[in-house]
């Protein structure tokens, strides 16, 4: 089977394709926790506050806290502050398509 070799990077060099190769695995370090995957499902409905997404996934406001600075410091979700309540929203819908696509496909599997 053949993969179609992106624009992107098509003209790069090894060296560089590594410097890609270690920032792609960051990526998938942090979508590969399970609370992180549930906080994207409850965000990617819409914007949520904190407490939304605490609520949504059934875990502690530490624990959610620190998994949204996460997707957050990647680029993943965008964060606003109003007044004292803090709101995610999708910043990258590339990595909630690859997300739907990848849940789907398991969810295939799991029926």
């Amino acid at each position: 089977m053949k993969y179609k070799v992106e624009k992107a990077t098509k003209d790069l060099s090894p060296k560089q394709m590594e410097k890609v190769f270690s920032k792609v695995a960051s990526y998938f370090n942090v979508l590969s926790d399970p609370v992180r995957l549930r906080i994207m499902y409850a965000v990617c409905a819409g914007e949520k506050s904190v407490s939304e997404v605490v609520e949504m996934c059934g875990t502690s406001q530490a624990n959610v806290s620190r998994h949204l600075l996460a997707l957050h410091n990647v680029g993943i979700l965008l964060r606003r502050k109003e007044g004292v309540t803090v709101y995610y929203s999708i910043a990258d819908n590339a990595t909630v398509e690859m997300c739907q696509t990848v849940c789907a496909k398991i969810a295939e599997d799991i029926q």
